[in-house]
């Protein structure tokens, strides 16, 4: 029994891998790469190429959001749990409209708290620079 014990605390010990940080991390810049909804289509398609512009760039408290190149808003955000989600709140501003986030290796997902099923947005990103 204890060698039963012994084997089965071995293979639970060496067995769990724990998630790659960098994977999860907001922290780089991220390059905009488009938008789906049941909504009109934009009709800029340069707007979701590579080289574009728009991006956001997040250190450890603060973020950066540009368009086309030029500084739009800049500010501190924090990352909360919200069930099973998490969720970016801008400025302090907890009260205002939930924002939830998703990262998928180098694929950064906002949306809110409708699903896109139900007509919600989701704004998709790729990681250009950690």
């Amino acid at each position: 029994m204890k060698k039963f014990l012994l084997i089965s605390l071995l293979v639970f010990a060496f067995g769990c891998k724990k998630d790659a940080a960098s994977n999860i991390s907001l922290t780089g810049t991220w390059e905009y790469r488009g938008t789906a909804c049941y909504c009109t289509p934009a009709t800029d398609t340069t707007a979701i190429k590579p080289g574009n512009g728009n991006l956001i760039t997040f250190t450890a408290s603060t973020y950066k959001r540009y368009n086309k190149g030029t500084l739009q808003k800049s500010g501190t955000y924090t990352i909360t749990k919200d069930q099973a989600n998490n969720r970016i709140i801008y400025d302090g501003g907890a009260d205002s409209e939930k924002v939830f986030f998703k990262i998928d290796q180098k694929k950064l997902t906002f949306y809110g708290p409708v699903p896109l099923a139900a007509d919600g947005p989701e704004e998709y990103y790729e990681r250009i620079k950690n």
